[in-house]
């Protein structure tokens, strides 16, 4: 299974647990008495006496606002629901991490798909992450093409959070990477 699924996977698994979020109503209870209502950046956290609580309005479908209500009630409810902000934050942090490394498949691929189409690439790109300081056309003189000079950019803006294309990318420039299809690389190495 790829990040990419892997991450999709996550999220959705993320998204369910906090729609099903312990104490949450899904609707004001007007048999409970509401202790207190605090204002959030999109709608009103309702808290009942029992700490069982709702959000006014409450749109599920719109999950970053939903779940950004409940991240923020946070500071309201952990005490009274702790297992269950322990959880999403555990949730939260294998969809961050799988959401990283999704992006460092992609762009393992898209290493594979324009070196192929653009062979410059294949010196340009060990140059690019030995000195990512320097602009990207610098790697490619003397006729820079704006898809090459795109991939190393990303290459360059994402090496800080992903410090093993460092080890990856020379596997995938020599055929050995088990994290992409690259045995086209192995052409190259013969040349």
């Amino acid at each position: 299974m790829t990040y990419a699924e892997q991450k999709w996977r996550a999220s959705e698994e993320k998204v369910r647990f906090a729609k099903a979020f312990p104490g949450l109503l899904k609707e004001k209870d007007c048999g409970k008495k509401a202790i207190k209502t605090v204002t959030l950046q999109f709608g009103n956290l309702i808290i009942y006496d029992d700490y069982a609580f709702t959000f006014e309005p409450l749109d599920e479908n719109d999950v970053p606002k939903f779940v950004s209500n409940l991240r923020e009630a946070k500071a309201y409810l952990y005490e009274h629901h702790r297992e269950a902000y322990d959880k999403l934050d555990e949730l939260t942090a294998n969809d961050k991490e799988l959401t990283r490394l999704s992006r460092l498949e992609k762009l393992l691929g898209a290493i594979v798909n324009n070196t192929i189409e653009f062979p410059e690439l294949y010196e340009a790109i060990p140059k690019c992450l030995a000195a990512p300081n320097l602009p990207a056309e610098s790697h490619l003189k003397p006729n820079p093409n704006i898809k090459a000079v795109r991939l190393l950019n990303a290459l360059r803006d994402n090496l800080p959070d992903m410090p093993e294309l460092l080890e990856e990318v020379p596997k995938v420039l020599n055929g050995t990477s088990t994290l992409v299809a690259c045995e086209r690389f192995k052409e190259f190495m013969k040349s």
